[in-house]
């Protein structure tokens, strides 16, 4: 029982340092955000501060994307909105298809609902004329650009998290939860992502 209560908080230490290991107030942050029913269930919450957080960080080294962030949504909805340098503010509405996340393999799945050129209204109805994809192809990949390993196919972009679970399981205290660790899903709400995991909490009677 006590070694399952650990394995949670080294979950939670694990998520926090991966995002920063300067921030001391992003600790709180995540562990204010935890509920006892969830938590018993496996489900662990992440604020959408905290991603951008992390996501602002691993791009701050990107001369071509600046302004990037993520605003989480109900039913599984996300809006990424990011400068590009030549092209502009581009802001995608996508939904989370898939997501798994374990120290072996690690993957997102989204499908572009919509795609915008903020301020551009002619050039945001021709790029909804066309797949992702094919403007990819044109212009070149921009997930690629800001350094992140990604494939587009049509409207589908599967991004390859392999390196942060790289970092998550090999360094710290991830090391102490290794193999014992699996994402299988993802659920959101208004500014909050929900991570179904295999490492629920169980109390004493």
């Amino acid at each position: 029982m006590k070694r399952l209560l650990l394995l949670c908080c080294l979950l939670l230490c694990s998520l926090t340092l991966t995002v920063s290991a300067e921030t001391p107030d992003i600790a709180t942050t995540i562990f204010q955000t935890q509920t006892l029913p969830n938590m018993q269930n496996g489900i662990y919450a992440i604020p959408e501060d905290i991603l951008n957080t992390y996501f602002t960080a691993t791009l701050a080294d990107n001369p071509k994307v600046k302004d990037s962030n993520i605003t989480i949504h109900k039913n599984n909805k996300l809006t990424l909105t990011t400068t590009v340098e030549k092209t502009g503010i581009l802001r995608l509405h996508c939904t989370i298809k898939e997501f798994h996340f374990d120290k072996d393999d690690a993957l997102l799945k989204l499908h572009i609902d919509k795609k915008e050129l903020v301020g551009n209204s002619i050039g945001s109805w021709l790029m909804n004329q066309v797949s992702l994809g094919m403007i990819a192809d044109i212009y070149g990949n921009p997930l690629a650009q800001a350094s992140i390993d990604s494939k587009i196919n049509g409207n589908i972009i599967d991004i390859n998290l392999k390196p942060f679970a790289t970092t998550l399981f090999n360094t710290g205290i991830g090391q102490a939860i290794g193999d014992k660790l699996s994402v299988s899903n993802v659920t959101t709400d208004d500014k909050i992502i929900y991570l179904h995991t295999n490492v629920a909490i169980s109390l004493i009677k």
